[in-house]
């Protein structure tokens, strides 16, 4: 969200003068974290950690990366036979909470367990994601 011009949304936030640096506990978390965002996010932070699981800017070895261009008409085609290919779990990245919902139903309706993570879901439905 920092990165995406909320920071002085999150700023008015974390500097409330009940929330003071030194008496909370904040963790930030990113699939990447730029330098810049880094430097940013210290300002929120007290005894600010940066750890990271691998070599930042780079993928884990446990993780399989696979790039293919598709056609808009084709992706929800791909999307299935990617699914029904992989027997383990799956993450999908979309850009809007919208296309996260609109996905949940399409997977659901092709026969499998799939939810949508965001934030307009409470912190329960996401932890319940974990059951499936």
């Amino acid at each position: 969200m920092l990165d995406m011009g909320f920071e002085p949304q999150i700023r008015k936030i974390v500097e409330q003068a009940d929330l003071p640096k030194e008496g909370r506990q904040t963790l930030l978390f990113s699939a990447t974290f730029p330098n810049e965002i880094q430097k940013l996010a210290g300002d929120f932070l007290n005894d600010y950690i940066f750890l990271s699981i691998g070599r930042v800017g780079s993928t884990s070895t446990n993780i399989k990366q696979n790039i293919e261009y598709v056609e808009e008409d084709d992706k929800h085609q791909k999307l299935l036979e990617l699914c029904t290919l992989n027997k383990g779990l799956t993450l999908i990245f979309v850009q809007t909470k919208v296309e996260a919902n609109s996905l949940e139903v399409y997977l659901t309706q092709q026969g499998f367990q799939a939810v949508a993570i965001h934030g307009d879901r409470e912190q329960w439905q996401r932890e319940e994601v974990s059951e499936i």
